[in-house]
């Protein structure tokens, strides 16, 4: 195995209610005050850092703003306007009690948890540190990038059911209310470009006003689409996904990340926290679909085609069904609206490529709790800065995207790799003019599409 610092794949690219107003804010030093408006007119105040009471169904309270989706990219975006002084609430429709898939966090992380106050936390919940990615892209032979030259220290492989939690606790800590379970029933935009959402919640239905709205449900883009957004997606990228239970003991790539390009697409596979294997094969859907063969056979064939991943299994034992996600990189035309932002994989989502899903959904949680600041202070354009950033930061993405799909030129006659390398031709690195492209394109060909703005576009 060879090290090279500028090789193939490797952490390098790893690519993890008045807008004029100000926050609700509580005493000097005191957590943010969400208010509660009764039927009769007047109105309580308690803490945010204990979750006001329900009242009655009638009841109504008002906060800055109001993040609905509870991942890591929705509790950094309350957390971080928690620091700043606003009352915000998470509206997140689990309990936390659903699979979902481990993730590899770059060495930079630490940068971002840190900033949230979150770090130590995060080093006490025993994820498993990565402390390399080894990869077969571009060539047969297997390379190592070792984080050891890396300024910001190691990887992580994350349990991210434990991850997400964690962001939630620390943003109900700040004064935060994370309500779980909650169905969103409805929002309405006010006269004055407030929000008026209706959350059902344990059997009871809870109200409230918002200044600002974050879209923070993944690439469903819930509330984004609603709001007349369009979802641009570059490829169709699926991962089918399986966990495997290993006797990794002596295995050099026990703490690495695993990446290996095949004819069809590629492998990806980490160690996590309890032991297990995460395995994913990356494929394109209508490729995975066009076999005649049944998904665990199609899976199981292409696994007998690697070497590096076939090998890191050994005599593993699969401990979970398939789960197929989609896995594609795709923005919204428009990230932010007067009254809304998108954050995380509901603003742009990264192919697992980059390793850049937590870390932009984190960074993203950011830059929106920094809009939402500006904005409230008066600046109008707050908002169409947001997403100029963005834009910037997804255009980079593309380029990256470009370059290291470009590198694999072993199967020239794979569907799969002739669409990555066709498509370095074709965009020309004007993201601004694609999404312009793609607007122009869906509503001179598709009036529906307007109607009833919750489809994709494909830009080629």
């Amino acid at each position: 195995m060879k090290n090279s610092p500028g090789g193939p794949p490797s952490d390098r690219m790893t690519f993890s209610l008045m807008a004029q107003s100000t926050c609700i804010n509580g005493p000097a030093g005191m957590s943010p005050i969400i208010r509660e408006w009764s039927t009769n007119g007047t109105t309580s105040a308690s803490s945010s850092r204990k979750a006001p009471s329900i009242l009655r169904r009638s009841a109504i309270r008002e906060v800055d703003v109001a993040v609905v989706g509870g991942g890591p990219a929705g509790t950094a975006t309350a957390l971080a306007l928690a620091r700043l002084g606003c009352a915000a609430i998470v509206i997140e429709r689990t309990y936390y009690d659903t699979v979902r898939i481990g993730e590899t966090l770059p060495p930079k992380i630490r940068l971002l948890l840190a900033k949230l106050g979150v770090w130590e936390e995060f080093l006490s919940q025993n994820h498993h540190r990565s402390f390399a990615t080894h990869s077969a892209w571009g060539q047969a032979e297997l390379y190592a990038n070792d984080f050891i030259f890396n300024p910001y220290g190691i990887g992580w492989h994350v349990d991210r059911l434990r991850f997400d939690m964690a962001l939630a606790r620390a943003a109900e800590n700040a004064g935060v209310q994370v309500l779980r379970g909650a169905q969103l029933i409805s929002i309405q935009e006010g006269p004055s470009n407030e929000w008026h959402i209706e959350v059902g919640v344990e059997g009871k239905q809870l109200e409230w006003y918002a200044k600002f709205l974050v879209d923070a449900t993944g690439r469903a883009s819930t509330i984004a689409r609603k709001q007349g957004a369009i979802r641009v997606s570059w490829d169709h990228l699926i991962a089918v996904v399986a966990f495997f239970a290993c006797d990794s003991r002596g295995s050099t790539s026990i703490n690495a990340t695993l990446v290996e390009a095949v004819e069809n697409g590629w492998w990806y596979s980490a160690m996590l926290p309890d032991g297990q294997v995460v395995v994913a094969f990356m494929t394109d859907a209508d490729i995975y679909a066009r076999a005649s063969k049944n998904s665990d056979y199609v899976w199981n064939e292409q696994l007998q085609r690697t070497e590096y991943t076939k090998a890191r299994l050994c005599a593993g034992v699969r401990t979970s069904v398939q789960k197929i996600v989609s896995a594609n990189s795709s923005c919204l035309d428009r990230t932010a609206g007067k009254n809304w932002l998108a954050v995380g994989d509901a603003a742009m989502a990264f192919d697992p490529l980059s390793s850049q899903g937590v870390y932009k959904a984190l960074e993203t949680g950011f830059q929106a709790a920094e809009a939402v600041r500006h904005r409230l202070s008066g600046d109008a354009e707050a908002f169409p800065k947001y997403a100029a950033q963005l834009e910037e930061n997804f255009d980079r993405y593309l380029a990256l995207r470009r370059y290291y799909y470009g590198r694999e030129r072993r199967w020239p006659d794979s569907l799969f790799w002739k669409r990555r390398h066709a498509a370095r031709i074709a965009y020309q690195g004007n993201l601004a003019t694609e999404l312009r492209t793609s607007r122009d394109r869906v509503r001179s060909h598709l009036a529906a599409f307007i109607k009833t703005p919750n489809r994709d576009v494909t830009a080629t």
